[in-house]
């Protein structure tokens, strides 16, 4: 086997793992909206299932980034990118901790202000945006190994798509202050709306993240 494709399998092999560790960030952030109907409909066993479903998946993704860097510490040099694969991959896990966060502070709502219509409709809102910015994130790692140009194409969508949820955002932090009855439903509801923006950033960065694999391929 030549060098060149060597290095073209372990690219492969790699980046694989990588689609892999971002198909379960998609699955874990559609499980968002599940758990916030659930909080409306006051569904605690639901609330919980869909509690535990993000942890699987978060522990899902800590074995594949495991199993990437054996991938990546046997390639060795062989593999001239493998650092921006590498920090791509952290970046994707990061996502998760925010993705956590969501669904933690998500849980701590009162199930009247889920079922509030502002509270709601802000709420729904933000996280379809993060769903179709998580979308298109997948789709941009799915296309490293076909079509890096596509893929670069796909980062510049959630980065339209990351400008939304922030303008949103503003909204939906100024409308709460102005509607909150009390100051537990003021901090609670803003904290949620809060940890969904620090969820797009972190989905910008690995969009990023991307491009510069894309720019390597």
């Amino acid at each position: 086997m030549s060098g060149q494709e060597g290095e073209t399998q372990a690219r492969r092999r790699t980046i694989v793992v990588l689609q892999d560790e971002m198909r379960r960030v998609l699955d874990a952030t559609r499980v968002l909206l599940e758990e916030f109907n659930a909080i409306g409909k006051g569904e605690k066993a639901q609330i919980s299932a869909s509690l535990e479903r993000v942890k699987q998946a978060e522990d899902d993704v800590m074995t594949l980034r495991s199993a990437l860097i054996r991938e990546l510490s046997q390639v060795g040099t062989l593999l001239v990118n493998r650092e921006d694969i590498l920090r791509g991959a952290f970046a994707v896990e990061d996502i998760f901790g925010h993705i956590n966060g969501v669904a933690f502070k998500m849980s701590q709502l009162q199930k009247s202000s889920a079922r509030n219509k502002k509270y709601r409709d802000s709420i729904v809102e933000l996280l379809g945006l993060l769903v179709d910015g998580i979308s298109k994130l997948n789709e941009s790692i799915r296309a490293l190994s076909i079509n890096p140009e596509q893929s670069i194409q796909m980062s510049a969508q959630v980065q339209q798509l990351e400008s939304s949820i922030d303008a949103s955002y503003r909204e939906a932090v100024a409308m709460v202050m102005k509607t909150a009855t009390n100051v537990k439903e003021l901090i609670t509801v803003k904290e949620v709306v809060e940890s969904i923006e620090d969820c797009a950033d972190a989905m910008l960065d690995a969009a990023n993240a991307s491009t510069i694999l894309a720019l390597g391929m």
